[in-house]
């Protein structure tokens, strides 16, 4: 099959990730429980590599230092190095709940039953988002036919936004990987807005906020996708049934009208600061199938040429 890419390896240096993650977690957990009380539950929640570890934990610390003021139990951030081991890690039980992407979510649907719990609301009270497909202010590309001999940079391989939809956007086009000068995967929706502004790469995919984050440093949009259900926060085997009410309770309980509230939810990421609504499993089915029917593909029915499910 024709494919975009492969997800670039981790530096390899031993313990590199290990030892940055410690160092945030460290700093961050420190002072928020200076003294944790005995005999409150740990929760490990996990989240998907979208951003560098440095701006996740920016992101999402926030929302573990609420759930752990708002619950009965103690919220622990852990980031997974691939979307692929924070899937797993919530399938062993590493982690108890995690916010995935809307793939790696209908993966994990598929594969143990993860359960979706809550999703973010938008900016306009809706539930939804897009990719965009970006390139550089000055670029003379107008359309996804204009990438005709260019470089396109994507995110990691199996991000909804930084790889699966953009693909369809692509073929959907007539733009194959033949057609392109070369393509490539990087780590997250970060490095893909620096490399498109570096002039590294001549256009790239990225999530709505990612490139409205951009945009005033040099982005320009030249296509975009239709609506996607934003991503959902999923419970995994381990989370016992009282911390997913409690959990989902505390989120649901964000009123964006409480200026209380407001100050919550001006210190979480972009995509988490207007609340969450109840999220449907069912409704990221879709994403499953377009999974295993990636264009030019043969489907789960020959998983290891399909970059969804390559370990």
């Amino acid at each position: 099959m024709h494919r975009f890419g492969k997800e670039h390896p981790f530096p390899s240096r031993p313990g590199f990730s290990g030892i940055v993650i410690a160092v945030f977690l460290l700093a961050l957990t420190s002072s928020a429980f200076p003294a944790e009380k005995a005999g409150i539950r740990t929760i490990f929640f996990g989240v998907i590599p979208r951003f560098n570890p440095h701006v996740t934990y920016e992101y999402y610390q926030p929302l573990m230092d609420y759930l752990s003021r708002n619950t009965p139990y103690r919220f622990e951030l852990r980031l997974g190095r691939t979307y692929l081991e924070t899937i797993e890690d919530l399938r062993k039980g590493v982690t108890d709940v995690a916010y995935l992407g809307g793939a790696t979510y209908a993966l994990a649907r598929h594969r143990f039953g993860a359960r979706a719990l809550v999703k973010p609301l938008n900016a306009q009270g809706g539930s939804t988002y897009r990719c965009y497909i970006v390139v550089r202010e000055d670029s003379p590309m107008k359309t996804i036919g204009d990438l005709k001999g260019k470089s396109m940079v994507f995110g990691a391989r199996r991000s909804t936004t930084g790889s699966l939809i953009p693909s369809y956007m692509l073929f959907g086009s007539g733009m194959t990987p033949a057609r392109l000068k070369s393509n490539k995967n990087l780590h997250n929706h970060e490095e893909v807005a620096k490399g498109v502004l570096k002039g590294v790469y001549d256009a790239g995919a990225v999530k709505d906020v990612v490139a409205w984050k951009y945009q005033e440093q040099g982005l320009r949009v030249i296509a975009m996708s239709e609506e996607l259900p934003n991503a959902p926060i999923a419970a995994g085997p381990s989370l016992p049934g009282d911390a997913e009410a409690a959990l989902t309770k505390a989120l649901l309980a964000i009123d964006g009208n409480n200026p209380q509230d407001q100050a919550v939810l001006a210190e979480l990421g972009p995509e988490l600061r207007h609340g969450f609504v109840r999220a449907r499993g069912e409704d990221y089915d879709f994403l499953y199938r377009k999974i295993i029917s990636i264009p030019k593909g043969c489907g789960i029915r020959c998983h290891a040429t399909n970059p969804f499910f390559e370990k």
